[in-house]
């Protein structure tokens, strides 16, 4: 038997212009991003355009991840409808390895990614990909 964790790290959302921004507080674990993308399901299917949206991710704190929780990630990823993703890593504590690592995840999902060190700069390109 397996056993289940907590889940490790915080995220929360908005959601403007058919573009969702997940501000979310590491380390996490396999448990978190199991919750994170239940959650971000229910922001897809209800409160965006499901066909036209983007996601800006923030990354806070201590921005590491575990393998089996980048694996699962990706797992979905692959399988999403996102236009594009932009990733601002500027509050991260490891910033370029966080960039690094989340780039090879969306890279190898197929989902066009970029890296910005501003939310503004970030915005107005997920709004090029939009639809």
């Amino acid at each position: 038997m397996k056993a289940e964790f907590i889940a490790h790290g915080h995220c929360s959302y908005t959601i403007e212009d058919n573009i969702v921004t997940i501000n979310a507080t590491g380390p996490w674990n396999l448990e978190f991003f199991k919750q994170m993308h239940r959650e971000l399901s229910d922001i897809i299917l209800h409160e965006v355009d499901f066909h036209n949206f983007a996601i800006l991710l923030e990354l806070n704190g201590d921005t590491f991840a575990t393998q089996e929780g980048l694996d699962y990630h990706l797992n979905l990823v692959k399988q999403g409808p996102t236009k594009a993703l932009a990733i601002n890593s500027a509050e991260s504590n490891a910033a370029q390895i966080t960039q690094s690592i989340f780039k090879k995840v969306y890279d190898k999902a197929g989902l066009e990614n970029q890296h910005f060190d501003s939310t503004k700069a970030a915005k107005q390109w997920l709004k090029t990909k939009l639809a």
